[in-house]
């Protein structure tokens, strides 16, 4: 493509000599001339880095970014971003908005497809109020502003063109027009949010197949070659893939080989193995990660924060956080919330969506999710493939009917591979069809510890499962050191229980004296690379158990001679409602075949002989899914908010009480600092750290039903203070009688 032909093209429209006037403001510090051509300019990145690959949508893009803001030449919008007038309010009955009066400056004649223009543009901003509100109830009101203009339109123009504009939203994605008006407005969003952030709009991959060659050379011989999987990878970069590979083949660096020098995102379900993944992609990254790799997640202030050192002059990084917040840089890891909640097609996907569209997905785990998120990740993989993004699901177990689904979206246009058959032999299954108590993990460390045995992990299906054991274990006559780790804690408390399981994980069984216990949940199922002795492990689905499987002998260097999996089939405490009935009956029926050492190969077998797409579909999981995706497929655009459906809304961040008065003088100083107008942002960036390191997620109920008369307001949030008991070694407890105490499942990991 000639850019500078379309340079040239677009200067000829300019023709507002009005319009380029400095006096005129976007804002009130940047005029309006400036601000267009800095968005402007975006969209020649993006033409430059090959991210628009059709002529006619470049133009039109071109067009959408010189006019979105034309309307905010009016008089009153002109006061409003004035330094006198900074507080005069937006005023529905006597203001047109200024993306509804831009519309009308639009010459049919310069664009390619005038509807879609108009649609960008109209709808580049949407808040409260419907942009075409005006167009449709006050004539009268849009006629008196375009008093000011010499406008190309009129409002019996927009009239006619308006009916078009909204049966957009009716449109499915399938079809073409739809398609170009969505990454029309989608790339609109992107060149407009960067150049108000003052940042490039995207930085380019052109180092990545570099740095992975450069890392295989430092850290293996020379005679170093990708093994079949990274090999596989490598040679279908061009094509959607969906992949199972055994734990410890190198999933990431062929992920990666697979990304190539494009833009990528590595979806995680976990924020703790999002963590661990980031930390590895930017060491691959090397001096330069800034500029390269993000991490994206609810807190990803607090992991950038820790990066600082606060000992020196460093202050933090903030244009890093913009660029990785506006998806800017080629490599970013994150949870699914963050970039497939535009399934849920809310005003503004569609920036989302047009990032996606030039991208490539890798995403993992994907068994770990609960059915209403797996639904939204689905669909959203179904939008990415319908415009032109690429996909790779690369995963240690598949469920069948999830392949199932996939198929169906990728048709004949996915490239299928099992790699089961290069696994190591790592696993050695004991199974016991009884409930797991405090006395099954104390005989089996009195009968398997020896000099090479230390290293124990015990996993629950429930948080009062987890507490029990540990506490009996703590009160008994056991010769070892004892640990709990679960989602009850607050932050600062579980940010070091992680680092002391990863302590345990890597010290040699030869420095240690006696055996450690971890005792945990699903937590460390994906989102934490430890490598035990021996697990010990409640049974709820074959997924998952495949999963707590991988926390063992995770490299395939330690015997495996001897059972090193002991798996307890009967649910109990709270599980027993939380759980799939179908789908452990299942997964029960085929684990007690096992008895000796498993393959990764007989793995899968069991999981497609007896977890079928056909066996789980009187499972409520696959009903809840099925329910959730049929919404997915028959909502229009705009019909949900940001807030519905693939982020869980029924947990919320809380103070437990004591925390709150052992703090007290902590989160006082806090406070000062965010309210006061000294503070610098780095002062206040620290302070609300300070505040959330305090905090810890709980359902919604236990907060309508605990919660206290105090609460903190950390400018960002106000988080409730919650009654209950709080102590570091065994987290939160609200004291009440039964089995309800405490919490149910794990799933509330996903994304916290």
């Amino acid at each position: 493509m000639d850019i500078d032909y379309y340079f040239k093209k677009y200067l000829e429209i300019i023709k507002t000599d009005k319009f380029n006037d400095e006096k005129l403001l976007a804002k009130p510090t940047e005029s309006l001339r400036s601000h267009t051509d800095n968005v402007v300019k975006q969209a020649f990145l993006l033409m430059k880095m090959n991210y628009i690959k059709s002529e006619k949508l470049f133009w039109d893009l071109l067009i959408s970014c010189e006019f979105h803001d034309y309307g905010k030449m009016n008089d009153m919008f002109q006061k409003r971003v004035s330094p006198n007038y900074r507080k005069f309010a937006f005023d529905k009955d006597n203001e047109v908005a200024h993306s509804a009066i831009s519309i009308f400056f639009i010459d049919d004649t310069i664009c390619n497809n005038f509807i879609s223009v108009l649609f960008a543009v109209l709808y580049h901003h949407y808040r409260k109020v419907e942009p075409s509100y005006w167009i449709d109830n006050d004539p009268e009101l849009v006629d008196k502003f375009l008093e000011e203009f010499d406008s190309v339109l009129n409002y019996d123009d927009i009239q006619i063109y308006l009916g078009e504009i909204q049966e957009l939203f009716k449109t499915p994605l399938e079809s073409p027009e739809k398609q170009y008006a969505v990454l029309l407005k989608g790339l609109l969003h992107k060149c407009d949010y960067s150049a108000s952030a003052g940042i490039e709009c995207e930085k380019k991959n052109d180092f990545l197949l570099e740095c992975i060659d450069n890392w295989s050379k430092n850290n293996f011989e020379d005679d170093f070659e990708y093994n079949k999987l990274q090999i596989f990878c490598l040679d279908n970069r061009d094509n959607n893939l969906i992949v199972t590979a055994p734990t410890g083949m190198g999933k990431t660096e062929a992920g990666l080989l697979w990304c190539g020098n494009n833009k990528c995102f590595f979806v995680l379900p976990l924020k703790t193995a999002i963590n661990a993944m980031y930390d590895r992609i930017k060491k691959l990254s090397g001096a330069d990660f800034k500029d390269r790799v993000a991490l994206v997640h609810s807190d990803m202030k607090s992991y950038y924060l820790k990066e600082t050192d606060k000992n020196s002059d460093e202050s933090f990084d903030f244009d890093y956080l913009e660029y990785s917040k506006q998806f800017s840089l080629p490599i970013t890891v994150c949870t699914p919330d963050q970039i497939f909640d535009f399934a849920l097609k809310y005003p503004g996907y569609e920036y989302k969506l047009a990032i996606s569209s030039y991208s490539k997905f890798i995403i993992d785990e994907i068994q770990m999710y609960s059915p209403d998120v797996l639904a939204a990740i689905i669909y959203a993989i179904k939008m990415i493939h319908t415009v032109g993004g690429k996909v790779a699901v690369l995963t240690a177990t598949l469920p069948p009917f999830v392949k199932k689904e996939l198929l169906k979206i990728f048709g004949d246009d996915v490239v299928l591979n099992d790699f089961s058959d290069e696994g190591k032999l790592r696993h050695n299954v004991k199974v016991i069809e009884d409930k797991l108590t405090s006395q099954d993990v104390y005989d089996i460390v009195s009968n398997t510890n020896d000099e090479i045995v230390k290293k124990y992990l015990v996993v629950c299906n429930s948080i009062p499962t987890a507490n029990r054991i540990y506490r009996e274990l703590k009160e008994g006559d056991i010769d070892a050191d004892i640990h709990l780790f679960h989602a009850n804690f607050i932050q600062i408390d579980r940010m070091e229980k992680e680092k002391n399981i990863k302590k345990t994980s890597d010290k040699e069984q030869k420095d240690m004296q006696r055996p450690e216990i971890w005792v945990s949940t699903s937590v460390v199922e994906a989102s934490l690379d430890i490598n035990f002795d021996i697990l010990i492990t409640e049974l709820s689905d074959l997924f998952s158990l495949f999963q707590r499987f991988g926390r063992v002998n995770r490299n395939g260097k330690k015997d495996f001679s001897k059972y090193n999996c002991y798996v307890f089939t009967e649910l109990q405490d709270t599980a027993t409602k939380f759980v799939d009935k179908t789908i452990h009956s299942l997964s029960k029926e085929a684990i007690i075949s096992v008895d000796g050492v498993v393959t990764e190969k007989d793995k899968n077998e069991l999981i497609e002989e007896h977890l079928s797409a056909e066996k789980i579909e009187n499972s409520q999981y696959y009903k809840d899914y099925c329910t959730v995706m049929g919404n997915y497929q028959n909502g229009y655009d705009y019909l949900k908010s940001k807030d519905d459906g693939i982020r869980s809304i029924d947990r919320i961040s809380v103070i437990p009480e004591p925390v709150y008065d052992d703090n007290f003088g902590i989160i006082c100083d806090a406070l000062e600092v965010l309210k006061s107008k000294e503070s610098t942002r780095d002062d206040k960036l620290n302070a609300s750290d300070d505040i959330n390191l305090l905090t810890v997620s709980v359902p919604m109920y236990r907060c309508k039903k605990h919660k206290t008369k105090k609460y903190v307001d950390s400018r960002y949030n106000n988080i409730p203070v919650v009654n209950c008991k709080y102590s570091k070694e065994t987290g939160i407890d609200f004291e009440e009688s039964g089995s309800e105490n405490n919490d149910t499942s794990e799933t509330e990991d996903h994304f916290l």
